[in-house]
């Protein structure tokens, strides 16, 4: 990913602090910016794996978890290798049933769209008068179990 995007940054804030609290003994390496391209996340999880041969596991945050894939396919890595990306595509639902990635974290399309269209029709039929709503909506967790 890149952390000009806000949700990226946030992303891998929100994941050293739950190593913060509930696992400090893990090493967790300084992020990478893939630039959203698959070849450059290719590059830098291959060059992961060569320096770190003990890491035990991978988060791709933003873009290029094609390549991330790829590269987790072409390399021994351990069975329990954890591997985390974003988004239920066609590369992260082959990741899940293939073994190769191990969870992917989703955002509700469907439901963020319905909800931002109530929220649009809302704000329309109170002529921009009314509290401007703040919407939370939680995100979809896929495993190889559950697609």
């Amino acid at each position: 990913g890149n952390h000009r995007y806000r949700n990226q940054d946030m992303n891998e804030s929100g994941f050293r602090s739950y190593f913060r609290e509930h696992n400090q003994n893990f090493t967790l390496l300084e992020p990478k910016s893939t630039y959203e391209s698959a070849a450059v996340a290719r590059e830098i999880t291959e060059q992961l794996l060569s320096e770190h041969p003990d890491m035990c596991g991978l988060f791709v945050s933003g873009g290029g978890i094609t390549g991330a894939l790829g590269a987790l396919r072409d390399a021994e890595i351990p069975k329990d290798f954890v591997s985390i990306g974003y988004e239920l595509i066609e590369a992260t639902r082959k990741g899940l049933i293939d073994g190769t990635l191990t969870m992917a974290i989703a955002h509700p399309m469907a439901a963020i769209a319905r909800r931002t269209i109530d929220a649009l029709t809302r704000a329309k039929a109170f002529d921009g008068t009314g509290v401007s709503p703040n919407i939370t909506l939680g995100f979809e967790i896929y495993t190889s179990e559950n697609i």
